[in-house]
Parts: structure tokens; C-alpha cells; sequence
């Protein structure tokens, strides 16, 4: 009964996760990073019932465009330092250069799906055009500034809290190079990002933590006139 169990379970994960294919690690030709998702949120696994495994899988193919955009195209910010002299607060948006359309969606694959620590992970892949390994290409050929965050957000938060964990490791990269490089604080920073490594998710204390590793634009840079 508990091999026929397994076998079901397999089966199932199988046919959430088509089309599989040969591996190719080079982030070069191939994005390639896992996501996972908790399954303890969603009762009635150990039944191996359909629906308590669709939705954990639901959420990772959620989150998947946002990070290939971030890896392909790129986010681009704008930042606000804080300034208690000035009576600034801190402020910090990001958007997606271009979001993936449909037909690139339907080009993500979810590979080799397992549950772990009652987790349903799985290997995302998406395989990119020769324009976009192109433009992947001349990110790394021009010496733009290599920055790194970490993010955290709780855990029950679920998947919002997760991109809230993304958007705070940008919003750290983006505020060490500030505080490193720019001699004087700006009133504004905007620019370009995009990813240049998988993300970093695991977690930590109860909480989502994410690190980041991007390649960094500066688009503008204000200054304050007066004090």
C-alpha cells in the first residue's frame, strides 16, 4: 500500500511539472534556479490528494516569471535615501524592465520536482533567445558595479512575503552602494538592475531569506541643492 502511495505521489508531481528535459547548467544559454514552495499550508497531502499539490505548485509558477524577468530583462528603482536631517523618509520602488509575455511563460519548465521538510521544490528552467543572450552577454562585458542583499520576511506572509524578501535584498544592494561610493547622499537614485546569479532562497528564524547578486545601472543620480 505504501510503495502504490509513493508511486502515486511521483506520478502526480510528474504531471504538474511537464514538459522534463535534459539538464543544461550554463546560465549563459539556460536560466536555471529552484523554487519551492510550503505544502504544510495546505491540508490533506498526506492523502495525496490532486488539489493540495496544485496549490504549492501554483504559487512556484507564480513567482517564476517575476525572477526570469529580474535574470533576462531586469528591474529597474528608484531610491529615495533616508535623511533624519532633512526630514526625509526612506522610499524604494521596483519594476520589471518588460515583463514575460505568454508565449515566453509557456517556455519555462519545471523539472524534477521533490518534497522535502514539507516543501514541494523544483527546478525552473527557461532557456533564453540568442538576443537575449546577447544582451545577457554585453551586461557582462561592460564593467557595471556588482552589488549583493539579503531580504527577510515572514514566512506567513506566504508568496507576497516572499517578493517583499526581494524587494528589501534590492533595496540593501542598492543602499550599500550608495553609502560606499556616492560622497554625499543623494535626494534620488534610479537605475538598472538585473540578476546576474540565481537567487539565494532559504530560511531563517521563522522567516524568508533571500540573497541577490546583480549587475547595477545607474540611470540618475540627484543631488540636494542647499541643505
Amino acid at each position: 500500500m505504501e510503495r502504490r502511495l509513493q508511486k502515486i505521489v511521483f506520478i502526480l508531481l510528474v504531471t504538474l511539472f511537464l514538459p522534463l528535459f535534459a539538464q543544461d547548467v550554463s546560465q549563459e544559454r539556460m536560466v536555471r534556479f529552484a523554487l519551492w514552495a510550503a505544502t504544510e499550508a495546505y491540508p490533506g497531502l498526506e492523502s495525496s490528494g490532486k488539489t493540495a499539490l496544485e496549490l504549492p505548485a501554483k504559487k512556484i509558477r507564480e513567482l517564476s516569471p517575476f525572477v526570469i524577468s529580474g535574470m533576462v530583462y531586469g528591474w529597474k528603482f528608484d531610491y529615495v535615501p533616508y535623511d533624519k536631517a532633512r526630514g526625509v523618509a526612506e522610499y524604494f520602488e521596483f519594476t520589471p524592465v518588460h515583463e514575460l509575455t505568454e508565449d515566453e511563460i509557456k517556455l519555462i519548465n519545471y523539472t524534477k520536482p521533490w518534497i522535502e521538510d514539507s516543501r514541494l521544490n523544483c527546478w525552473v528552467e527557461y532557456r533564453r533567445t540568442d538576443q537575449q543572450v546577447y544582451a545577457f552577454k554585453s551586461w557582462q562585458s561592460v564593467q557595471f558595479p556588482k552589488i549583493q542583499g539579503t531580504g527577510y520576511a515572514k514566512l506567513s506572509e506566504g508568496f507576497d512575503g516572499l517578493q517583499k524578501a526581494f524587494s528589501e535584498a534590492l533595496k540593501l544592494a542598492v543602499r550599500n552602494y550608495e553609502r560606499k561610493w556616492i560622497k554625499t547622499k543623494p535626494k534620488e537614485i534610479s537605475g538598472t538592475v538585473l540578476l546576474r546569479e540565481p537567487p539565494k532562497i532559504g530560511v531563517d528564524a521563522g522567516r524568508y531569506k533571500v540573497s541577490l547578486d546583480f549587475f547595477m545601472e545607474t540611470d540618475k543620480i540627484l543631488e540636494y541643492k542647499t541643505f
